[in-house]
């Protein structure tokens, strides 16, 4: 009797043992497993010349999230989806992505047009999104579990009209695409002008498959306007600019702030060519003239990147940031980041303060965006 009692407080002890050490194996893989953040990207097509530039500051915020701990010890990764610049194409990518259970947020880091189409399912895939382009439609109206992560286009024709006004100009002069974006921005370009007294002396547009720009151009010349603001963004700015310099158009110049990446420069001939041209600007692309959190962001960005991060490149970056901070106050579930996300409030990121609420998804305001020009290959505060 005793022996058998002996034999059967071992076996019990050597299998409470095996049962402790199994139950910690699953434990220790889990707090090991990537913690997965979805990207769908225009990393092909039309857009990849500068919608790159933007995966590239997303894949930088990582890298910075993963130096300082990643979520609850976890590293973070990214599975990232090229949308070939269509939104039809984007859509169904952003469908595989919230189908996979081990997303459980997505950055869509695409043109608006596909940031719209993303935005107009998100609430039925149910999976937050943040999402970094400006179009207004994409905090208004609301969808629940869509957030919009820079300012909207309004925002940056609201910078750059209060700049033109404070510098005395009297008459000004644009070039838009016909999509929904570029008419957005010359509407409020028509009515800031009224309110400030500027007058709009031309105001021209062109389909984005469009390859010669003179005829318009060519009465914006004639219009003579003080200031001329060129909303072209994509694979049509290349050729606008060219055709800018060929007509001789020597009015100061603003171009959109998309414009300024590594594929426009070689189009061009060099960044030199563009010495001068002022663009309105989040603050995140004035990085070497930032100061407090904002600057040692832009650092650890730049550093990552390992040469100074561009507008676009901040911009991926912020957006990385937001969803970072959302997670790492979450319990890593959807609707846990869902409602983090609605509490950030006064977020710091390279290029302003982030606020979000369940009434509103805008993110970034008119707050964060600056007049800049570029002046030896970087931007500063435009004077």
């Amino acid at each position: 009797m005793a022996i058998g009692r002996t034999i059967s407080r071992r076996t019990v002890l050597v299998a409470g043992a095996f049962l402790a050490l199994a139950s910690q194996v699953p434990l220790a893989a889990a707090q090991e497993e990537p913690f997965v953040v979805g990207v769908v990207g225009s990393m092909t097509g039309v857009s990849a010349s500068f919608d790159r530039s933007v995966v590239d500051g997303v894949s930088a915020s990582i890298q910075y999230w993963n130096d300082n701990g990643g979520f609850n010890g976890r590293p973070v990764t990214l599975q990232i989806l090229d949308d070939e610049s269509q939104p039809a194409t984007a859509v169904t990518v952003y469908r595989r992505l919230t189908d996979d259970p081990a997303v459980n947020v997505v950055i869509a880091a695409s043109p608006a047009s596909s940031l719209i189409a993303i935005k107009s399912v998100a609430d039925e895939f149910g999976v937050p999104t943040a999402g970094s382009a400006t179009a207004e439609a994409l905090a208004n109206p609301p969808a629940r579990y869509f957030f919009r992560t820079l300012p909207s286009s309004d925002d940056y024709m609201i910078a750059m009209m209060n700049w033109v006004a404070e510098q005395g100009y009297q008459s000004i002069a644009t070039l838009n695409p016909t999509d929904v974006t570029g008419q957005r921005e010359a509407q409020v370009v028509r009515e800031l002008a009224a309110d400030l007294g500027i007058q709009v002396v031309a105001q021209e547009s062109y389909n984005p498959t469009d390859t010669n720009f003179t005829a318009q151009l060519v009465n914006i010349r004639n219009a003579r306007p003080d200031f001329f603001y060129d909303g072209a963004i994509g694979a049509s700015t290349v050729q606008i600019f060219r055709q800018i310099q060929q007509l001789n158009l020597t009015m100061p110049l603003a171009l959109h702030s998309a414009t300024f990446n590594e594929g426009f420069y070689n189009g061009i001939g060099g960044a030199e060519l563009a010495e001068g041209v002022f663009t309105p600007i989040e603050r995140g692309g004035l990085g070497g003239d930032t100061e407090g959190l904002s600057a040692e962001l832009y650092q650890a960005a730049s550093t990552i990147l390992g040469a100074p991060a561009t507008n676009l490149n901040t911009a991926g970056f912020d957006t990385g940031l937001i969803v970072m901070a959302a997670v790492n106050a979450s319990d890593g579930t959807r609707e846990g980041i869902l409602a983090a996300m609605e509490g950030l409030t006064d977020l710091q990121t390279i290029g302003g303060l982030v606020n979000y609420s369940p009434e509103s998804r805008a993110g970034k305001d008119y707050r964060s965006i600056a007049m800049g020009q570029l002046v030896d290959g970087e931007f500063v505060f435009a004077q």
